[in-house]
């Protein structure tokens, strides 16, 4: 992972042939992450992308979003992350957010009866004043 700085927010990337996650701090919301995933979130890629994406939730101090519109493919190992990143952030007490998922990867969720479990919503924007206003 790789640390990079723009206009004070830090982002950090980890990239991978088949993946790319990059977690920023959410516009105008301290203590709370944005992951963005892309590509395939499968079993060569859930590893790394599990690594960063509970780092992202510890230091998220209000939660975390995350942000699959560029995620175009995800596994049975991908939903298995986000079930374990939501019960860190029930035990937590924060909260998690799912924005911007493609119709194909709300189909999974749905199949398996997640839909149910976890908050989506359209946007960043919608999330925040949802969840953390």
């Amino acid at each position: 992972m790789v640390p990079r700085g723009g206009h004070g927010v830090k982002v950090m990337r980890k990239e991978t042939q088949l993946m790319a996650i990059e977690v920023t701090v959410a516009s105008g919301k301290p203590g709370v992450n944005v992951v963005r995933l892309s590509g395939r979130l499968d079993a060569t890629t859930y590893e790394a992308a599990q690594a960063v994406i509970v780092e992202a939730l510890e230091k998220g101090t209000a939660g975390m979003i995350l942000n699959m519109g560029p995620l175009n493919f995800i596994s049975s190992a991908g939903l298995r992350i986000m079930l374990i990143v939501r019960k860190q952030a029930e035990v937590d007490g924060k909260q998690l957010a799912m924005v911007d998922v493609q119709p194909s990867i709300y189909k999974i969720f749905k199949i398996a009866g997640l839909d149910k479990i976890f908050r989506f919503f359209d946007n960043e924007g919608e999330a925040i004043r949802e969840l953390w206003s």
